[in-house]
């Protein structure tokens, strides 16, 4: 006897429990650097750039943006050499580009950039960044050191350089990203800025889920009527002929 009460207690209270938090909303989620709103990705533009795929020569890359809303980062699309790539970008590492770039603008302004060779000890700044990378499609993942800094190319133009190491893939199977070189110029660091500003980013998403959220109310679905007929609650069966 004592057993069965014992059993119906703990089935009492395990309904209990599951009800209760079935009950209780979630609340959502505060915007912060590593979310934007609970939406899947959407694109957000294009430009041409010149990389480098190893020791190769500058060459243009188309590249596609893709911001994911959920994790603030966005992906860079294009195909370097033989491999489709995606570089992604978190909300910090893009911060940290926006440095190096506005000291490379200064110097650029202020004609004070040396013909030096780019190192890393004349680095603008250090980091890592997400890179998916293959040849049919990106199929392979690691974390990629890279480092910023000046390289004349192109009839001697000093260009701003992000040089992506060499990784081992994540999942230890002996595979290494590529060796990338990007180059941007002061006028396309204009345009991706604008194509990515993260208050655009972040107004872009409040606009979708505002689409996501209209409701038609010309029919005056939301209004009090006195017309609205009252349906016959009575115990009465229902005819069926």
């Amino acid at each position: 006897m004592k057993k069965s009460i014992l059993l119906i207690s703990a089935i009492l209270l395990l309904i209990t429990t599951i009800t209760s938090c079935a009950s209780k909303e979630k609340p959502p989620r505060e915007r912060d650097e590593n979310f934007v709103a609970d939406i899947g990705p959407y694109s957000i533009g294009e430009f041409h750039i010149y990389t480098a795929y190893g020791i190769s020569k500058p060459k243009i890359s188309d590249f596609k943006a893709t911001f994911y809303p959920r994790s603030n980062y966005i992906y860079f699309q294009t195909k370097i050499g033989i491999d489709n790539v995606e570089f992604c970008l978190s909300y910090n590492e893009r911060k940290s580009l926006v440095q190096a770039k506005d000291q490379y603008l200064e110097l650029y302004k202020t004609k004070k950039i040396k013909n030096e060779k780019p190192t890393k000890k004349n680095a603008f700044s250090k980091g890592n960044v997400y890179i998916n990378w293959g040849t049919l499609g990106p199929s392979h993942s690691a974390y990629a050191p890279y480092y910023t800094n000046i390289e004349y190319i192109l009839d001697n133009k000093p260009y701003f350089r992000i040089l992506c190491e060499q990784a081992k893939e994540l999942d230890d199977s002996g595979n290494s990203s590529p060796r990338v070189k990007i180059y941007i110029s002061p006028k396309q660091w204009e345009e991706i800025c604008e194509m990515c500003e993260q208050a655009k980013l972040e107004a872009r998403a409040d606009e979708i889920i505002a689409q996501a959220n209209e409701f038609d109310t010309d029919y005056g679905f939301d209004e009090e009527s006195d017309e609205v007929e009252q349906i016959d609650q009575g115990d009465d069966e229902p005819e069926l002929f």
